[in-house]
């Protein structure tokens, strides 16, 4: 009984950890938001890690936050069909349902998102599950429950629901988090599991944050990021990379805009490179 438990949790973290491996695929870059196949094209072609497939937003006013649904799945095979770039299926927080409609459509990833219209006050069960969850979070403590709950890709959380999402939220998060990371380095013994318990999370989680000053998944900026210098400036702040509004598909031209973001990605350490691409927009 004792090697079969033992196997049966080595087996359990190999698959957290090849779900980590996938999710890592991403790091780097931008996930564009996409509504349809052809705009996943487009991000497809100018050097998008990723595409999410999305529900539609109002065509104005331009930055509107609509509540967060799942596309209809129609739209998610239609995306699935068009491109070769990993696709993110969003469902709504703890639908278990969403969670098994978006895996009959053959989604790489799944994205349980906060919003307007969650479905539980619990999370989708996903520690289990062979696909890659992102999850979003507002602070250290919450992507310290996220983990420990089987996500493999943290995302910053945008909380004020009644509001369009704005880059400083997203900043705000991003450096609350560093900043609880940080304080890691001065905590005793007993703190860290104190921190533990309150993330409810085991302590070797903790100390091996503590240890690489950083997440052990990969940590994406989302909220708010429709410019190219909203990319470079999240990216900077130690992002691992950034997911971009599907609002971009609403200016004059949606491929210089999603191209100049990739690239301010990929050149935000090079202010001159950088600005070629903030006057492309």
């Amino acid at each position: 009984m004792a090697d079969a438990a033992k196997a049966a949790q080595a087996a359990k973290e190999k698959l957290a950890r090849t779900k980590v491996y996938m999710a890592n695929m991403f790091k780097g870059g931008v996930i564009v938001a996409v509504e349809n196949g052809e705009q996943a094209k487009i991000a497809e072609k100018l050097g998008a890690r990723g595409v999410e497939v999305v529900a539609p937003v109002p065509k104005a006013p331009a930055l509107e936050f609509n509540t967060t649904v799942t596309a209809d799945p129609s739209i998610v095979r239609e995306v699935l069909g068009a491109v070769v770039l990993p696709v993110v299926g969003r469902i709504r927080y703890g639908h278990v349902i969403e969670a098994q409609v978006m895996k009959a459509c053959g989604v790489n990833a799944i994205d349980e998102h906060e919003g307007t219209t969650n479905a539980s006050d619990e999370v989708v069960p996903k520690a289990d599950d062979t696909l890659p969850y992102f999850a979003g979070v507002a602070d250290l403590k919450e992507a310290l429950c996220a983990i420990s709950a089987g996500a493999s890709l943290i995302r910053t959380q945008f909380k004020e629901k009644e509001e369009n999402p704005k880059v400083e939220v997203t900043v705000g998060i991003l450096n609350k988090i560093y900043g609880e990371i940080a304080a890691l380095k001065t905590k005793t013994e007993a703190e860290l599991k104190a921190i533990a318990k309150d993330g409810r999370c085991g302590v070797a989680l903790v100390e091996q944050i503590k240890r690489l000053q950083r997440l052990p998944v990969p940590l994406f900026a989302d909220g708010g990021i429709v410019l190219p210098t909203d990319v470079a400036m999240v990216m900077d702040l130690k992002a691992d990379g950034a997911i971009v509004s599907q609002v971009v598909f609403q200016v004059p031209d949606p491929a210089r805009r999603v191209r100049s973001m990739v690239m301010a990605a990929a050149h935000f350490r090079n202010p001159a490179i950088l600005l070629q691409f903030v006057e492309d927009t």
